[in-house]
């Protein structure tokens, strides 16, 4: 044999450097899925610290309105009762009117189409021909 085997010191030695490095490493890898596990730490940290999510919200909210906010739009004039009423009505007479527009419309394409039909029927019983 070219190796000496090792004396059981020196086995006892390894196998215990052994258990010593996978608890090492048992803990590390725990450690690092602890860290990767993004939501699992943001629940544990909005249970733990419920106000201070709260405040970040609300001053980000804040922020971003303060940043996103457009330009204020001229003022308006300031209108009439009367013109208020009469926008009223006509808003509120819009429908009605496009209906009556429409009944008015299907009326016409019908008096269209019967005089179309007339005069087809005219044509073929009157003679235009004058080679017959």
């Amino acid at each position: 044999m070219d190796r000496n085997s090792p004396t059981h010191e020196e086995r006892q030695r390894l196998i215990r450097l052994a258990a010593a490095a996978r608890c090492r490493l048992t803990g590390e890898v725990a450690a690092l899925r602890h860290r990767l596990d993004i939501p699992s730490r943001i629940r544990s940290s909005l249970k733990g610290h419920p106000v201070t999510w709260l405040a970040g919200s609300l001053a980000s909210g804040i922020a971003a309105s303060f940043l996103f906010r457009r330009k204020p739009q001229s003022t308006k004039k300031r209108r009439s009762l009367s013109a208020i009423l009469l926008d009223l009505t006509l808003t509120a007479a819009r429908p009605m009117v496009k209906l009556w527009l429409g009944d008015q419309f299907k009326l016409w394409l019908a008096r269209l189409a019967s005089q179309a039909a007339e005069n087809r029927l005219l044509s073929r019983t009157s003679p235009t021909s004058k080679f017959r």
